[in-house]
């Protein structure tokens, strides 16, 4: 063990949530190991070196909103904040059969009212559905959610149609946030969940709804940075590292066995993996306890990337969405990540995010490719002249936790019955969605309910 008031904090996951939760402890003065099983950090955002290309390519396109508070303090505390841009306000252009309409936040209203005349500009609904989306907004807005309310039970969806809205106001625009937010179309996910979005983004300040993106591969800005964050402060990050088991002595949490043999005590232990591998390290007689039970009820949904480099420019934009079409939203990484020149010879490589893709999922290589060229050249003319230079695909079948009605009981404390076991993870309790925001916020009340046992354990 560490000397007094410094102990070790064995850390099991290198994601976002383990990450976060090493990183605070670190700053408290613990030495903390955080141990990885994959060759790499970041969980499920990570990015690689694509092999014929030779350019860093993330396993999803990975953006936030300007409401992700304790995300974009992660960022600043590890000194990744360069790599990131984030904007002032919402703007993002949306396309339906050849037609543009903006989203945009005003620049010169102030407050949480510089977000509604994005509603009233938004060309893709009739007058009367930009009234809709008015009405809707307010009732959003004065909506009351409450653990284990029934709103937990209802889909957003019936809530939306409860309150106003039609086809037309949700495929164009309730859906067209949703579905890449929550990872799950309107009619699935949970009216607390849909609530939860728009509260906290769209109705809260003009930089709550402004939507920022990294410059760099997600491995490079999280993964890295945090890692040389923890090591500077004296732990460990250990990548290609397997854990066997929790070591639990007379009900107390003391260490952990590697795949090796080797043995690791400690003082706390973080098992910050997703909930369906959870129990995998938790010895028998331990993960058999009721208290595990409900994160056996949680379930995932996929994500498809789809990356393809054209000879030239095929798209102006950051990034647009796309109604009425399987595109959804496709992002201009060539841009995002600010390389250099687009020129025709630079050519250009665009992302294609499939949010809730259970028609995507398995679907091969080929079919997948000639589907989405022949639909960007059918949305974006430049795509159609253009070479397809490289393409690739990436699938995430078990992504997110889903956030459907009846999810928020399956999900954990950090706190455990086991005395020094915690958990962290996007799954358990933070009070958001499975988002990048939702992992870091649960490796930061890991980390309190750690320091929490230590001192009481120290004193």
């Amino acid at each position: 063990m560490t000397e007094q008031g410094s102990k070790r904090v064995v850390i099991i996951g290198g994601g976002l949530s383990g990450l976060a939760a090493g990183v605070s402890l670190s700053e408290r003065g613990h030495k903390v190991i955080v141990l990885e099983k994959r060759p790499f950090l970041g969980g499920r955002a990570f990015s690689f070196t694509d092999p014929e290309t030779g350019v860093e390519v993330d396993n999803g396109q990975h953006v936030f909103v300007g409401a992700c508070s304790s995300y974009m303090q992660f960022l600043h505390e590890i000194g990744a904040w360069q790599n990131v841009r984030m904007p002032k306000r919402l703007a993002a252009r949306v396309i339906r059969n050849g037609c543009y309409a903006w989203l945009q936040a005003s620049s010169w209203i102030p407050g949480s009212a510089a977000n509604l005349p994005a509603l009233l500009r938004y060309g893709h609904v009739s007058l009367t559905g930009r009234l809709r989306l008015l009405y809707g907004m307010m009732r959003i807005r004065f909506a009351r959610r409450r653990p284990g309310g029934p709103l937990e039970d209802e889909t957003f969806d019936s809530w939306l149609r409860r309150h106003g809205q039609n086809d037309e106001t949700i495929s164009r625009f309730w859906n067209l946030i949703v579905l890449p937010a929550l990872n799950d179309d309107i009619t699935v996910v949970s009216a607390d969940a849909g609530l939860m979005l728009f509260q906290t983004a769209l109705l809260g300040a003009p930089s709550k709804a402004a939507i920022g993106y990294p410059v760099v591969g997600l491995s490079r800005l999280a993964g890295d940075a945090a890692a040389t964050f923890i090591s500077n402060r004296g732990g460990e990050v250990r990548l290609s590292t397997d854990v066997a088991k929790l070591i639990v002595k007379n009900g107390k949490a003391c260490g952990v066995e590697l795949e090796t043999g080797e043995r690791i005590e400690a003082d706390a232990v973080v098992v910050a993996l997703p909930a369906q591998a959870m129990r995998s390290v938790i010895p028998d007689g331990v993960s058999e306890s009721s208290f595990f039970d409900p994160a056996e009820g949680i379930e995932t949904a996929p994500i498809v990337g789809v990356h393809i480099w054209y000879d030239r420019e095929v798209i102006d934009d950051l990034f647009v969405a796309v109604l009425d079409s399987p595109l959804q939203w496709v992002f201009n990484v060539t841009r995002m990540h600010e390389r250099e020149s687009q020129d025709s010879e630079a050519g250009q490589h665009v992302a294609i995010s499939l949010s809730g893709a259970w028609q995507w999922k398995d679907k091969g290589k080929a079919e997948l490719r000639e589907t989405f060229v022949d639909e960007m050249a059918r949305v974006f003319p430049s795509a159609a002249t253009a070479n397809v230079t490289r393409f690739l695909t990436v699938k995430m079948l078990d992504a997110t936790f889903r956030v459907i009605p009846g999810t928020e009981r399956h999900r954990l404390p950090q706190e455990t019955p086991v005395q020094g076991l915690f958990l962290a993870g996007d799954w358990t309790q933070t009070g958001w969605p499975s988002t990048m925001e939702s992992a870091v916020r649960s490796g930061n009340l890991a980390a309190d309910a750690v320091a929490r046992h230590l001192s009481v354990r120290s004193s």
